[in-house]
């Protein structure tokens, strides 16, 4: 996949790439190839809508140091060409251009008309320049047919030498970049250039979540209502809300400390659901369970929150029975606040409450265990006078013998089920997290609420 740097040295390109975590597999320039990332892991240099996969598609990415709308080097040219011969034949990569080849510039901008169909892209192999890609706007490489005949048909000896017969005619028109008249440094006419979704707004889009279960769409906040639109500032000091509050937000039990205000419930519970989904997309939630957890903290830790990978430790239970619930709120108790462990004390009470049939205990149970293991957290969050939010976090995980429903409530015994537990008190840095606040919501998009259930305290 053929880009353009809209920029006149390596040097600049890389220093974006590193600034806005957009690197391509490749940076081409006139006397060197530098490489990124393996060709066996997804870039992240191109837009990536919903509905269609760009970046993690098989699409090995290449930038070239120059501009879409000016002639490329020779050089450079011939090394994007060297190193596409390389591609080909290590990933069995077809010498076409599926969707016809890139167009040049048109008196210096965007010719238009660009060939960006979704089915040719996910079915057929071969060369694609970024004009190409579906959901994308850029139209660089800008190769003129010279240059997008020279890049699929130039050979190199066993030295890598290029052989010139008869590419020489075609290097023959390729002039080297020219700067404008005047000799001020040549500039990009794609306005947008830089307009790619980067940083932590791509890190966020990017994240891969398993879809809400069928099973349990009934089960949800408000079924098939998006999240709402999320207020720009968040409140200072105390704001109102219900006295008590607990929510079952996907494998986690999270309480809410009198004085934390709706929008900061919010941002807890989206940015924790976010942390725990995205992790089952890149881990299994049960077999990879520390893995799944490095995932987690390094997702929340992108969101705002300061947090520390869990250090876990195993129950010590040598006889008798014990029950997970009380198991965990002694582990907890020794960072949580008096207010943050007695709301969590009645949200654990309330949920012990419910029937195999609510949605909460049904919701809980589902995330948080399957067959004859489990990983699941409690958590109780406080707002201070300044309106930081803290949350004492507990994270647990179990093994066990025999398959039971509502596992938090039952008594186990010592030889019965392994259990790890780890705790640590997390803050929230809420104006950082503002500024995420609206990619968040857009990658959880219609699903959020299918995760989220009440629990009636008091």
């Amino acid at each position: 996949m053929h880009h353009t740097t809209e920029g006149s040295t390596a040097e600049g390109a890389m220093e974006a790439f590193r600034s806005g975590r957009s690197d391509p597999h490749f940076t081409v320039s006139a006397t060197d190839i530098f490489q990124h990332i393996d060709t066996a892991e997804g870039a992240r240099a191109l837009e990536h809508p919903p509905g269609i996969e760009t970046n993690r598609d098989s699409a090995v990415q290449i930038e070239l140091v120059g501009f879409a709308h000016l002639p490329k080097n020779p050089q450079a040219l011939a090394n994007v060409a060297r190193l596409c011969r390389w591609i080909e034949a290590e990933h069995g990569v077809p010498r076409v251009w599926p969707d016809g080849p890139p167009k040049p510039a048109v008196n210096g901008q965007d010719p238009g008309g660009h060939n960006r169909n979704p089915q040719i892209w996910v079915s057929q192999g071969g060369h694609y320049g970024h004009c190409n890609v579906p959901g994308n706007t850029h139209w660089d490489p800008g190769y003129t047919a010279q240059e997008s005949a020279f890049v699929l048909s130039a050979e190199f000896d066993a030295q890598g030498h290029l052989i010139e017969q008869p590419h020489q005619a075609l290097l023959k028109p390729m002039r080297q970049a020219r700067a404008p008249k005047g000799g001020g440094k040549a500039k990009s006419t794609m306005p947008d250039h830089n307009i790619v979704a980067v940083g932590l707004e791509a890190y966020v889009r990017d994240l891969i979540l398993p879809p809400a279960p069928i099973a349990l769409m009934r089960g949800g906040l408000a079924p098939g209502k998006k999240p709402r639109a999320a207020k720009t500032t968040i409140a200072r000091g105390r704001t109102a809300a219900p006295p008590l509050a607990a929510k079952v937000d996907v494998g986690s039990l999270l309480s809410f400390v009198d004085g934390v205000g709706e929008q900061q419930k919010e941002d807890v519970l989206y940015s924790v659901q976010l942390a725990q989904r995205a992790a089952s997309g890149a881990c299994d939630r049960f077999t990879q369970t520390r893995a799944w957890y490095q995932k987690y903290v390094e997702v929340l830790e992108n969101l705002g929150w300061t947090t520390e990978q869990f250090a876990f430790t195993s129950f010590d239970q040598s006889e008798g029975e014990f029950r997970m619930d009380q198991a965990a709120l002694k582990i907890i108790t020794a960072i949580a606040t008096q207010n943050q462990l007695a709301v969590l004390q009645q949200s654990i009470a309330a949920l012990s409450s419910l029937t195999e049939e609510d949605g909460a205990i049904r919701m809980f149970d589902f995330h948080a265990s399957t067959g004859d293991s489990g990983n699941f957290q409690l958590g109780s969050v406080q707002s201070s006078d300044n309106g930081a939010l803290s949350m004492a976090l507990g994270a647990f995980y179990f093994r066990s013998t025999d398959e039971r429903k509502r596992f938090l409530f039952f008594k186990w015994g010592a030889r019965q089920v392994n259990f790890w537990t780890a705790a640590q008190r997390m803050t929230l840095n809420t104006d950082f997290y503002a500024r995420r606040r609206k990619d968040v919501i857009a990658k959880l998009e219609s699903d959020a609420s299918q995760f989220i259930v009440d629990l009636k305290l008091g």
